[in-house]
């Protein structure tokens, strides 16, 4: 195990190159729960967003952006994601160690913008799984409805539905060419939905991989 942002997460489950290899030749799946979640809900969140990016660049409803949150005076602060769940709704994902900056830039913007509006941090409340490798969208459409063709879940496509009859989010973010997905649900079903993934991901090769293996892929895309 090893600390990161504050958090325990497996450092490795065997040697991190062959973790790797394993994740490109089939589906792997890597524990990322301790990911900053801050929820962004509210009529006036559309000039918060606009405000974080240009207003012509504001991700669509059901798409995620990959983004650089700065704060009022334009000093970038934190790198994550926007997933625009809603009209109104939106979910900020970091890493773990810059989540407490982010929610702080974000309430900065919020003051500026004076509306109806209200973040909640569910990086507590929410587990979060990456599935990642040629294999994932497979094992994925074993256990949900939503439709992940690349022509309806392209990269950075954001969903809410049923997977593993847990209601769920599922974002879908490649690493460079790897295919990958993250899948958040609620805590209290962390444990049965990566029980799930590896029992039905038996017939594609799924292995568990570590943070080590995860930074390797990140490098090399």
């Amino acid at each position: 195990m090893m600390d990161d942002g504050g958090w325990q997460r497996p450092e490795r489950y065997g040697p991190p190159d062959e973790e790797v290899q394993a994740v490109r030749a089939g589906v792997g799946l890597c524990d990322i729960s301790p990911v900053g979640k801050l929820d962004l809900q509210g009529k006036e969140s559309v000039p918060v967003l606009e405000r974080l990016f240009f207003p012509s660049a504001v991700p669509r409803v059901g798409q995620a952006q990959r983004m650089v949150l700065k704060n009022t005076d334009r000093v970038a602060v934190v790198e994550g994601f926007c997933c625009r769940l809603g009209s109104d709704h939106v979910l900020i994902i970091t890493a773990p160690d810059t989540v407490a900056a982010a929610e702080q830039t974000l309430m900065q913007y919020m003051e500026a913008a004076n509306g109806c509006m209200h973040l909640t941090n569910l990086t507590s409340a929410l587990a979060a799984v990456q599935l990642v490798g040629p294999y994932s969208r497979d094992l994925l459409c074993k256990l949900t409805a939503l439709d992940l063709s690349p022509r309806q879940f392209a990269d950075l496509t954001c969903a809410q539905g049923s997977v593993a009859k847990v209601h769920a989010f599922v974002v879908r973010a490649d690493i460079g060419s790897e295919l990958a997905y993250e899948v958040y649900c609620g805590r209290e079903f962390g444990e049965y939905l990566w029980d799930t993934l590896r029992d039905a991901g038996q017939e594609f090769g799924v292995v568990p991989f570590g943070v080590a293996a995860q930074r390797l892929l990140r490098a090399e895309a």
